[in-house]
């Protein structure tokens, strides 16, 4: 689960262009994606996806950057319980 935050500004262009807010949307629901939670006020999605590993949220990454113009800002979303699995999986990666 992670959340991905655009800047205001950017934000501000991507809703009055609604084809390339599909296509942001499209290109992170290529991924198995469970839910996504839009945040209006901060321009930012929280998205519940199950991926096979890292390299799966790089890809979209990248296209929301191709997409925006801007990198997004992205944190991690994880409960005390679910961290320690996280970081055993990026020690092996």
């Amino acid at each position: 689960m992670i959340q991905v935050e655009v800047d205001p500004d950017i934000g501000s262009e991507l809703e009055g262009n609604p084809k390339d807010l599909h296509e942001w949307i499209g290109s992170w629901q290529s991924l198995d994606v469970k839910g996504m939670y839009f945040a209006i006020t901060r321009r930012a999605v929280t998205i519940i996806v199950d991926a096979p590993n890292e390299d799966a949220f790089f890809e979209q990454l990248h296209a929301s950057w191709v997409i925006t113009g801007s990198y997004p800002e992205v944190w991690p979303v994880a409960t005390a319980d679910q961290f320690p699995a996280m970081m055993q999986r990026v020690s092996k990666a």
